[in-house]
């Protein structure tokens, strides 16, 4: 219980001191990655040579798996502009860049968890996919929760 408060405490914390800066920019996006990695290591509680490893390795994947996100967050919001133009061409090109960009981030999955098990166990492996799941969860409510309650202070 004490460690989930303190896990959202720290998202709060994050989120809050992030929105001056727009909801994904780049320092607040280190922010959350730096947060995650002392939770990873504090859940798989790897020896010092391992932590090295694993952090080298899961920083570099977070990092590309940020720039297609926000390559991503690129091309939706010009389908968004086209839409509202109204134009009629140019959505296929854009499809198909997602498309691609899903490929690419399947492949970066296989490779990152390929290289996992070079350094972890199955168990461990299975904590870092699942640590993953809960705290984009949690961090996803946690921003709604932020955002109800600066409705209610509005109204």
């Amino acid at each position: 219980m004490r460690k989930t408060i303190l896990v959202f405490g720290m998202i709060a914390f994050l989120v809050m001191s992030s929105f001056s800066q727009g909801f994904m920019g780049q320092r607040w996006r280190e922010r959350i990655l730096e947060f995650k990695k002392v939770r990873l290591l504090e859940i798989l509680k790897l020896d010092e040579q391992t932590s090295v490893k694993f952090l080298s390795r899961y920083t570099k994947f977070s990092n590309d798996i940020d720039a297609i996100e926000v390559e991503r967050e690129r091309i939706v919001n010009e389908i968004e502009t086209k839409l509202r133009k109204g134009d009629k061409d140019g959505y296929d090109r854009a499809i198909q860049g997602l498309i691609d960009l899903g490929k690419k981030e399947y492949e970066l999955r296989l490779n990152f968890y390929k290289e996992l098990k070079e350094i972890l166990t199955d168990q461990q492996i299975a904590q870092v996919i699942v640590f993953e799941r809960n705290f984009r969860r949690e961090f996803m409510e946690t921003v709604r929760e932020m955002q109800r309650e600066r409705m209610r202070r509005r109204f």
